[in-house]
């Protein structure tokens, strides 16, 4: 399905649709039709990769698939500002929280602007004069069956430590619940103004996971193995030995429409199966 386009001054919703989900399309057609008679234009883009002209003038983005799909969208919708709620027909739903079974009114309140805003942060990777956003983690790691990394990694010019091992994994907050969590890395709160590295499979058992704060320059030097940078799940670049990636905290958000109510730890306990007795609940 190509993008279907729609030129007014009203209310602009587009919704990014993940066709390799079953119900996805069908999903975004109903939703679509809800908009239209409440007089929010709608725009659906099957596309993939979903052409960054499709999110400029819209108002809000709706994106119908999972986790991955969002991922795949960031630098798009940083770029033009535009919040994001998503309908995950995945697997955890970590980014998209929102379920198939949402509701008329839930939905209308999202699409017409009821909600409030939950920014999180990006990491910015630099390399060979080129920069690379992520949402969820930046993975330096050597691509080949029985290859080791070696990275030396320095902190605001201070030499951290040398990591011989599987990679490097430096995660956001909201990327702390994904490949950092499967590596043993630590949760961080997605209001924390900090970042973390957690290396993979160390060689040296004491090498951990390290918090760093969000104005901390990062400079990861390459110093063996055949490596790749990747964003988000997608390797963008390869990395040389002896070459220098700069990787810090940038000012740019990416912002998330969440409805009143929505608990960012009530979905850590769905999501990760966290004890919860009801009959202990206490009124804050």
């Amino acid at each position: 399905m190509s993008c279907i386009k729609n030129v007014d001054n009203s209310r602009k919703i587009l919704f990014v649709v993940n066709k390799t989900k079953s119900p996805a399309e069908a999903m975004a057609q109903k939703l679509a039709s809800l908009a239209q008679k409440n007089g929010i234009l709608p725009q659906i883009c099957a596309d993939f990769p979903v052409p960054d002209s499709a999110f400029k003038g819209k108002d809000i983005c709706c994106v119908i698939g999972g986790d991955g799909t969002i991922l795949s969208c960031v630098q798009s919708l940083v770029k033009y500002s535009l919040p994001v709620f998503g309908i995950n027909l995945g697997k955890l739903g970590f980014l998209a929280t929102y379920t198939e079974e949402i509701d008329d009114e839930s939905f209308l309140a999202l699409a017409n602007g009821n909600f409030h805003i939950s920014e999180r942060a990006l990491l910015k990777a630099r390399y060979q004069g080129k920069n690379y956003y992520a949402l969820n983690d930046f993975v330096f790691k050597d691509l080949r069956v029985a290859g080791n990394s070696d990275f030396q990694v320095f902190a605001d010019s201070e030499l951290v430590a040398d990591y011989v091992g599987d990679g490097l994994i430096f995660s956001t907050p909201t990327g702390s619940t994904a490949y950092n969590l499967s590596a043993g890395g630590p949760l961080l709160s997605p209001k924390a103004r900090a970042f973390v590295m957690t290396p993979i499979c160390p060689h040296t058992l004491s090498n951990r996971s390290l918090v760093f704060d969000y104005g901390a320059q990062i400079r990861i030097v390459c110093l063996g193995g055949e490596n790749a940078l990747i964003a988000d799940g997608r390797e963008v670049a390869t990395i040389k030995c002896g070459a220098k990636i700069e990787l810090e905290m940038p000012a740019l958000v990416l912002k998330f429409a969440r409805l009143s109510g929505d608990s960012y730890f009530r979905i850590l306990r769905n999501k990760l199966g966290w004890a919860e007795d009801p009959r202990r609940h206490i009124s804050q």
